[in-house]
């Protein structure tokens, strides 16, 4: 079919088929994004009269709740950690929200103890079946991070007890360009995100959680600094995501306490 032919019921048909073949929302609103923004090119060059792609609604995003876990569940979490090798992980991003790839790509050389803070500026993830280390997506993903004191603490002794592992190991081979990873594997490599999903699902299964991955803990350390009165601008630096928007839809939900803690608020607000 030739761009003249082309009609907006053909775009929404495209869009239906998409859906029905199980593709997400975002795919699809990608997909309609870059045919509207061909079709302008189209019209620019004299290709068609107009864009059909204007009277198609833009598909929207359906976001879910993000399951986030209560103080109570942290607590059980904790306790079914201990002594594991995966604790000061979860440990790290619960007190910091960082993502995934973020935490397991952290280097020695980006914590600074003394401040207190941790400097973002790799991701690791798996693509084709290879470990790859890359910089951050956005700008605001690459950032300065504050640590919590019982986080900066957690990670002191996480370093002493890393140093000693080290040289207990038969064998360390940490790979050239990245050699001081905070959370290797136990001979130094990096930690597959895989892997440390799987480890991670186990212990939560272990504190009686489930429907939980690592991205939970994210999600909790969001949650908890609602609950605590931060801005919801805050919580975007803090979580390094794209814009405003993004950090108040996705965590716009609000717990059953914090309701009644507003609800009591407004009894107090009136002369009843």
């Amino acid at each position: 079919m030739t761009f003249d032919r082309l009609r907006p019921s053909d775009i929404e048909a495209l869009l239906v088929g998409k859906r029905e073949a199980g593709l997400s929302d975002s795919t699809r609103r990608l997909i309609y994004t870059v045919c509207r923004a061909m079709l302008d090119i189209a019209v620019r060059d004299g290709l068609v009269r107009r864009n059909p792609a204007v009277a198609v609604e833009r598909p929207t995003i359906r976001r879910r709740e993000a399951r986030y876990l209560k103080p109570v569940e942290v607590g059980r979490l904790f306790e079914a950690a201990n002594g594991d090798r995966l604790e000061p992980l979860i440990v790290l991003m619960l007190g910091t929200g960082l993502r995934r790839g973020e935490a397991l790509a952290l280097h020695w050389s980006d914590v600074d103890l003394a401040e207190g803070d941790v400097h973002v500026k790799w991701t690791l993830a798996r693509v084709n079946r290879h470990l790859i280390f890359d910089e951050p997506k956005t700008e605001k993903s690459s950032r300065h991070t504050p640590l919590p004191s019982p986080v900066a603490e957690m990670l002191r002794h996480h370093k002493v007890t890393q140093a000693a592992e080290r040289l207990a190991a038969p064998v360390w081979q940490p790979w050239e360009d990245h050699p001081d990873l905070v959370f290797p594997t136990q001979i130094g490599t990096p930690t597959d995100p895989r892997n440390a999903l799987r480890a991670f699902v186990g212990i939560a299964e272990r504190a009686g959680l489930s429907g939980v991955g690592l991205h939970t803990l994210r999600h909790s350390a969001a949650s908890a600094l609602i609950r605590s009165g931060a801005h919801i601008k805050i919580i975007q630096e803090l979580l390094g995501q794209s814009s405003y928007g993004i950090t108040a839809d996705i965590y716009s939900h609000v717990d059953v306490e914090q309701q009644r803690e507003a609800a009591e608020r407004l009894g107090e607000a009136f002369p009843w």
